[in-house]
């Protein structure tokens, strides 16, 4: 059925005020009455179907029967209505004589506050199983369908329920739920309906078929019912116009008429009957629930009402359910997340390990590219943006809407980026001062939607009346969405956000390290430009003597003068020879040039050796040196002439930096596998700040000062690089200026104790001086304990089958072993049996892991020969308590 709506002004449409209609739809009755004195004011026309006589003028509660606990219950209703601005279901009985014969008594009525009066609106009551069966199935839906809500795994699936539950309430032809988007569109998700009716399931509508002012005012009147659309209205008397009081606010009315361009959309669609619900969560429109019938369909107060419970149900079981599904969502996301994360660590940071796994990287946000930005520091995935672009949208947002910002349809505002079939961007901001970003894009996609309507019908250049008549095509047509990508969501944002921590981290840590470089460059310059002015004077020194000398044997004939000169240029030129010696021994080790012998020595030997080279030394500033050597003689695995030179350079730098007459001490003993050697004295000592630099290259400390007796500097870096040659470690404390130092150097004792410290990267000896080992048959597990335990300076290795486990355990030699109980084929208990069999298995301790922790386990992994059992996941604290 399709016809105009006659002399409607369509060029005012938009401003209709719809909740001040002054008329009621007719199948129910309006009484209006003050606030103080209870006096009826404004009764819908139609009243005078009911009353025998004008109640205007009358006080509400003599038109009721003379029940007095009844009237007591109205007055509190009212007084609750007043307080709440909320509507409440009431239960009346007119008073017989005044009504007309024929009248019923019994009404189901609502009473609410207009904001100038208590309005009460009456509909006759209903039949006793049309009252009850509603209560009944809602009773029936809250304790057998509800329930089941949690394990339903879509939204379709829950809403189909609803609009099925509704359905039968009613008994209309079609009952769809229908979901609003952010533009107000809206969607069709669930629908049940007559078979001979057309299907609305998953088609859209413009936000133009609701228009704003009646989503504002269904946020507060939550149903809507238009029985007949050919149904007379009823209007309120006295008229505003003849009375001169305020329009009756009618925004919580049940009968309020509707505007005729809505009940012309309705008949346009073949319906003469029409109910609708809204679906509120958080005070904003969801959605709505909209009901269809072709003849008129009366649907009682009370069950209507129901229906309204219903939808507050219905509303808050919507947003759980999408609040259930994007957390699902975010769990296997943050799961991805969390197994990229485990990765990372000191050795491996997140630039490598977002470019190695750049598949799953991109995949935890559904992204085609992704982009790191800072100052030091680019990192590109996938299809992207060029940085210009991305750096000039961030730009443009600093300045305007702000962050995070995100966008599906990229071409409207930079239609550059159609070249590169990027439509979508997520730019969350590191420092926003900095430009320091990451950035995340998605491809355009072409979505197909189903439209209702016309597909050029309410076109923007159509005249305005056009545009606001009601729908007159409810043809469906389909449309190809373009130039958009997928909409970045909250969930999106918040996993970006927890990255984005860990890029803070890096980019601070980055920053820092950058800094850090910067100021060791500028240490290490201004220790080169020392060491060049040091080694420019120290060739000086010995130069002037033996040109002078030269000079000198030139012109004299005595012997005595020349026997003296002669011995003058010698010592200076072994001097000068001594200089460049060092410099060439730390460019050849440097290089990887030098050879060393290797072979079983005495230590007493060495060190006689060491101190027969610095006895001139020693003797000319006066120094006692005692050598506090062992009771047995102990050997040292090395080339003779380099540990001569590692000790004699020692000794030679604690003469040099000690006063005359001063004291220096050589020790011996031994730790384990390895001979420890250390030589103190009771010299100028060194800054606690100059610690870290004695064994580098170009450093003196304090090179310019009255301490310093010559030389270039290079006698420690040479200790520490020969050292480092022989898989030993060289140290040096000191308790500051005046107090002394003490330099100690830890040696393998014999060939066996070289090749257990045999480490291809001579630095990490140093630093990777524990060894632990995990056998685990869950690898991602092994990855993440690897990652935690290097990160403390630990050497760690990962065994994921406990078949292989004893060969690895031979050749890694490790300190610390944690072995998982319930493994296949050998379970822990059987595996640290066969290990503790090892002879490499002496002094090394075994730690038990599983999910339990009861006593039963923790005796069951101590008569297996643990040292203790742990309950699994370890943390890297329990790791840290370990190996310390």
């Amino acid at each position: 059925m399709t016809r105009l709506v006659p002399n409607f002004n369509f060029e005012r449409c938009e401003d209709e005020l719809i909740h001040v209609p002054e008329s009621i739809q007719s199948y129910g009755f309006l009484i209006a009455f003050n606030y103080e004195d209870l006096k009826i004011a404004v009764v819908s026309e139609n009243c005078d179907s009911v009353f025998a006589e004008k109640i205007i003028g009358k006080n509400f509660l003599d038109i009721l029967s003379s029940d007095s606990s009844e009237r007591t219950f109205l007055e509190e209703t009212f007084d609750r209505v007043a307080q709440n601005k909320i509507r409440l279901p009431i239960k009346l009985h007119l008073k017989a004589p005044m009504l007309k014969d024929g009248a019923a008594i019994d009404y189901l009525a609502v009473v609410y506050d207009s904001g100038n009066h208590y309005v009460v609106e009456l509909e006759p009551a209903t039949e006793f199983r049309d009252a009850y069966s509603a209560e009944q199935f809602i009773k029936l839906y809250a304790m057998s369908i509800a329930p089941r809500f949690k394990e339903m795994s879509s939204l379709r699936e829950m809403a189909q329920e609803m609009v099925s539950t509704i359905r039968y309430l009613t008994n209309m032809d079609r009952v769809v739920l229908y979901k609003f988007n952010e533009d107000y569109s809206g969607k069709v998700i669930a629908e049940a309906k007559s078979d001979d009716m057309d299907s609305y399931q998953d088609l859209y509508f413009p936000a133009s078929d609701i228009p704003k002012q009646a989503r504002a005012l269904y946020k507060t009147n939550w149903v809507r019912l238009t029985p007949d659309t050919e149904l007379p209205a009823a209007r309120l008397i006295p008229s505003a116009e003849e009375s001169g009081r305020e329009p009756l606010d009618l925004t919580r009315s049940l009968l309020r008429t509707f505007s005729p361009i809505h009940l012309q959309y309705i008949r346009n669609q073949g319906l003469r009957a029409s109910f609708s619900i809204s679906l509120v969560t958080d005070g904003e429109l969801y959605g709505l629930i909209s009901c269809h019938h072709r003849e008129p369909c009366y649907i009682p107060q009370d069950v209507r009402l129901q229906c309204e419970n219903l939808s507050q149900l219905f509303s808050w079981h919507l947003l759980a359910k999408e609040e259930e599904i994007a957390k699902r969502k975010k769990n296997v996301t943050d799961k991805a997340v969390d197994a990229m994360l485990d990765k990372i660590g000191p050795a491996n940071p997140i630039s490598r390990v977002v470019k190695s796994g750049e598949r799953a990287f991109l995949e935890a946000l559904k992204s085609s590219g992704f982009v790191y930005f800072s100052q030091y520091e680019t990192i590109t995935l996938g299809d992207t943006l060029p940085i210009d672009l991305i750096k000039t949208i961030f730009s443009k947002v600093s300045e305007g809407s702000g962050f995070p910002y995100t966008n599906d349809s990229l071409y409207d505002d930079y239609p550059e980026a159609r070249e590169y079939g990027i439509a979508g961007i997520m730019v969350i901001p590191l420092f926003e001062k900095k430009q320091y970003f990451t950035a995340w894009f998605r491809k355009e996609t072409h979505r197909i939607q189903k439209w209702i309507g016309a597909e050029d019908e309410k076109s923007e250049d159509a005249p305005k009346a056009e545009r606001l008549k009601p729908r007159s095509s409810f043809t469906i047509h389909t449309r190809t969405i373009k130039g958009h990508s997928t909409t970045f969501d909250k969930t999106d944002v918040d996993t970006a956000n927890r990255l984005n921590r860990m890029f803070l981290v890096y980019a601070l840590d980055v920053q820092e390290r950058m800094h850090t470089s910067i100021q060791e460059l500028e240490k290490q310059d201004n220790y080169r430009n020392e060491f060049l002015a040091t080694l420019a004077h120290e060739l000086r020194n010995p130069l002037g003597p033996i040109m002078s000398g030269a000079s000198i044997l030139e012109t004299v004939d005595d012997d005595k003068t020349r026997k003296k000169v002669t011995a003058i240029i010698n010592r200076q030129a072994e001097y000068m020879s001594k200089l460049i010696n060092d410099l060439m021994d730390v460019s050849r080790i440097t290089r990887g040039k030098v050879k060393l012998e290797f072979e079983r020595l005495s230590i007493q030997d060495v060190l006689s050796d060491s101190l027969e080279i610095v006895e001139q030394q020693v003797k000319a500033k006066k120094h006692d040196i005692s050598v506090n050597y062992l009771g047995e003689d102990v050997t040292v695995y090395g080339d003779k002439a380099r540990l001569s030179q590692i000790f004699s350079n020692i000794i030679h730098n604690a003469t040099k930096y000690t006063n005359e007459s001063g004291k220096i001490v050589v020790d011996i003993k031994k730790d384990g596998v390895m001979i420890v050697v250390s030589v103190s004295d009771d010299g100028m000592g060194i800054p606690e700040d100059r610690l870290k630099d004695v064994f580098n290259m170009f450093t003196q400390i304090e090179a310019h000062s009255t301490h310093t007796k010559g030389g270039l500097g290079i006698g420690l870096t040479l200790v520490s690089k020969l050292v480092l040659l022989h898989h030993g470690e060289v140290s040096v404390k000191s308790e500051g200026l005046g107090k002394g130092s003490t330099f100690e150097v830890r040696l393998p004792i014999s060939k066996t104790a070289y090749e257990q410290s045999e480490n291809k990267e001579m630095e990490s000896v140093i630093q990777n001086k524990t060894k632990v080992m995990f056998v685990d048959d869950n690898a991602d597990l092994i990855d993440a304990y690897c990652l935690l335990t290097e990160a403390m300076g630990a050497t760690c290795l990962g065994v994921t089958s406990p078949k292989e486990a004893v060969a690895e355990f031979k050749a890694f030699k490790p300190d610390f072993v944690f072995l998982d109980i319930g493994m296949p084929e050998i379970d822990g208990y059987q595996l640290v049996k066969m290990l503790k069999l090892l002879p490499e298995a002496d002094n090394v301790k075994f730690y038990s892991q599983s999910g339990w922790g009861s006593e039963k386990y923790v005796e069951d992994s101590k008569a297996a020969g643990f040292d203790k059992h742990f309950v699994k996941p370890l943390s890297k604290e329990t790791i840290q308590s370990v190996i310390s």
